[in-house]
């Protein structure tokens, strides 16, 4: 995955971070509003990408509190650094690493993550490592995808394009979607050491696009979308994507297009310090 998320995927997310990170911004808002994040407090962002959410937080802990951003995408954290140079606050950092292996002492009160935590080869490692890098008693909040199939912005455009597929995309298989059975995170969490494990059935609208046009683009560069569109042949190809605008046309208002997603806001707690699994 690191290496997946060093080249096109992670050029492809900097590349159109601004956009990315303004459809996810409801996302980012009920993550740090489950947070609770507090002036003073040290917060590590896992799987930061190109930074939105730690310099969010940044400007919640401030003044005498930091937030580290940690990401194996140097694409994506070349990014989060101009930001913040460019006027971010100075309480943010970022640091390119793993969290499955990267040394992370007890120093946090706080970690978060928008969407950073699917991808791990060793999950039960990595959520270790981050329940050690936290003191005791110090609180992790994460956001993970609910099932494709509850999440709008992936059934309305999919439904449209699956039509003329030639063989059927299940996007349950991908690495997105890894921790969407809430049994499943509770089991992983408590086995990596966490307590007081509990996940928040939350539905936000995402903006996908001023209008149609601009909503089938986005939507159809997404993995999800890139994926499905691969399963049509190129003569079809057109007629998908006309499927995929008149389906859009319904969700399209004033402000734009807006179709909603359901997350997890996953909350745990450390009850101890603990060394990272081997």
């Amino acid at each position: 995955m690191a290496q997946i998320w060093n080249d096109d995927d992670g050029e492809r997310w900097a590349a159109d971070a601004d956009r990315r990170d303004r459809v996810l911004a409801p996302v980012g808002e009920a993550l740090l509003t489950a947070a609770g994040l507090r002036p003073g407090e040290q917060v590590l962002d896992v799987g930061c990408g190109c930074g939105a959410t730690t310099l969010l937080a940044a400007g919640q802990v401030s003044p005498g509190g930091t937030a580290t951003g940690l990401d194996v995408s140097a694409p994506m954290l070349r990014v989060a650094s101009a930001r913040q140079e460019s006027g971010g606050p100075a309480n943010g950092r970022f640091v390119h690493a793993d969290a499955q292996t990267h040394p992370m002492p007890g120093l946090f009160d706080v970690v978060i993550s928008r969407f950073g935590t699917m991808f791990f080869t060793d999950p039960v490692r990595a959520f270790t490592a981050m329940g050690s890098a936290l003191r005791p008693g110090g609180r992790m909040v994460l956001a993970t995808w609910q099932p494709p199939e509850v999440n709008a912005w992936l059934t309305v455009p999919g439904e449209a394009i699956m039509r003329h597929a030639t063989a059927p995309v299940d996007l349950r298989g991908r690495s997105m979607f890894t921790q969407s059975d809430p049994a499943a995170v509770e089991a992983l969490l408590t086995r990596a050491g966490f307590v007081h494990v509990r996940l928040e059935d939350v539905r936000v609208p995402l903006h996908v696009g001023a209008d149609v046009a601009e909503a089938v683009e986005y939507l159809a560069g997404t993995g999800p979308g890139r994926a499905q569109l691969a399963a049509v042949a190129d003569a079809d190809r057109d007629a998908a994507l006309a499927d995929m605008r008149t389906a859009l046309t319904g969700h399209a208002g004033p402000g734009g297009v807006r179709l909603e997603a359901a997350v997890w806001i996953v909350t745990a707690f450390s009850d101890a310090p603990r060394t990272a699994a081997r």
